[in-house]
Order: C-alpha cells, then sequence, then structure tokens
C-alpha cells in the first residue's frame, strides 16, 4: 500500500514538507531505495509550490535521508549514523520507554568500550578524555555546556577503543544519549554529582590500565543512571527535556 501524503496547509514551507516526508521513512511507509514521486506529482499531492518541494527535498538531502540522482528521480538513501543518530533522538523523545532501553544498549556497548580503552588508549587519547573530564568539571553548573562535555566525553572513549564499527554504533547513538543526559541534568537533583564520581572512577582506571577497572566503573556508572531515570519516572518527571 502506496504511504498517504497529506496536503501542507501552510503554503511554502519547506521544513513542513520535510518533516512529513521524514516521517514517512522513519516510520517505514517509505522504505529504503523506494522512489518518491516525481516532482510534479508530489507537488500536487501535497498542494505546494514546486519551489517549497525542491528546498525540502535538499534539507532531507542534507540530512542523509534522501539521494537525488539526476535524470532517475529522488530515491530514500541507505541508514547512516546520521540518520540513525536522529531516529534515536526522536524515539527517546517520543516515549520514556526508549531512555531504559538506550541505557540497556549503553551497557551492552559502553562497558566493553572502556574495557579496550582501557588497553589501547594512547597518551594523547587519556589526554583528550581528561580534558573533557575537566570541562565537565569547570561548566559542573551551566546545563548545556556540561550536557556536551558529558556527550564528548563518551564520543573520546570509543575513539580511543581503536574499534570503527563501536564507535559508529556509538556515534549514532549521540543525540539519543544528549536527551538523556539533559533530562537528568535539569530534573535529577544529583545526577551531575554521580555522573562525576563515575566518571573519575572510569578515567582513573583507564590511567591506571585496569580493563577490569573500567568495565566495572563503567557498569556501575550506567546503573546509577538507569536508577536516576526510574527515580523521575516514579514522580512522572522523565518525560521531555526542556
Amino acid at each position: 500500500m502506496p504511504p498517504s501524503y497529506q496536503a501542507i496547509t501552510r503554503r511554502n514551507l519547506p521544513g513542513e514538507i520535510a518533516d512529513q516526508i521524514e516521517q514517512l521513512i522513519l516510520t517505514n511507509q517509505l522504505a529504503v531505495g523506494n522512489p518518491l514521486p516525481p516532482e510534479r506529482t508530489l507537488a500536487q499531492q501535497l498542494q505546494v509550490s514546486r519551489n517549497a518541494l525542491r528546498e525540502a527535498i535538499r534539507v532531507l538531502e542534507q540530512k542523509g535521508l534522501v539521494v537525488v540522482r539526476p535524470g532517475s528521480g529522488t530515491y530514500v538513501a541507505e541508514p547512516t549514523p546520521q540518520v540513525l543518530r536522529e531516529l534515536l533522538g526522536i524515539l527517546v523523545q517520543l516515549n520514556t520507554r526508549h531512555l531504559f532501553e538506550l541505557i540497556e544498549a549503553r551497557k551492552a556497548i559502553e562497558v566493553e568500550v572502556a574495557g579496550l580503552t582501557a588497553e589501547r588508549a594512547t597518551p594523547e587519547d587519556l589526554e583528550q578524555i581528561g580534558h573533557w573530564l575537566n570541562e565537565m568539571e569547570d561548566h559542573f553548573d551551566l546545563a548545556d555546556s556540561y550536557t556536551e562535555a558529558d556527550v564528548a566525553f563518551h564520543a573520546a572513549l570509543a575513539k580511543a577503543a581503536k574499534n570503527e564499527v563501536l564507535r559508529v554504533i556509538l556515534d549514532s547513538m549521540r543525540d539519543a544519549l544528549r536527551q538523556n543526559i539533559k533530562i537528568l541534568v535539569l530534573r535529577h537533583p544529583t545526577a551531575k554529582q554521580d555522573a562525576m564520581r563515575y566518571h573519575r572512577l572510569i578515567f582513573q582506571a583507564l590511567n591506571e590500565k585496569s580493563p577490569e577497572k573500567a568495565r566495572a566503573a563503567m557498569s556501575e556508572h550506567l546503573e546509577v543512571v538507569a536508577q536516576d531515570l526510574r527515580d523521575l519516572q516514579e514522580q512522572n518527571l522523565a518525560a521531555g527535556s526542556s
């Protein structure tokens, strides 16, 4: 059954057009490799100008959701880390349950990343990880800056593990991780203190080159994150990030 396009009620808004097509892709109504209707046909279905549609297609192309093949048409693109990153970020915003699924995924991946990083990190890697730890401490009272430093700390760990597949997987989780951290930073009274304690333990284990300690510290960190989220859920404060 072909996807059902809805008429755009606000004229000449490429962002709104792009959003509707993006949702069709994310819900698999438009599958990878599927062509979009010809420009004239799609503009008529959406009841928008062809110029607005072209701008929307450019937005989708920049996001990596579609690929434009001159002389052939516009097709749904193969998933990339960027597409997965946006999808996971959307999922976390839509339903609190996905926050807990994110923690399960992080446990499956980041515990091993911590162990590999303890084995493989170079002095330069440790310097970079330590930099982001210091940034978290320096911006402890600034929610946005603290959150970005926390995300960067985990990204630096993934890079230092020297496993490109794991790094790409974690990169695809970046937006969801940001949502996870920001919810806790804004809503849980001890989340930042908890995180800083375990980040210091992880960094200490890396400097000691102890994979066992690094894995244990990361596992405990993520279990505390899960408990902090459960605390918020009990208070009905886990939904949303603003």
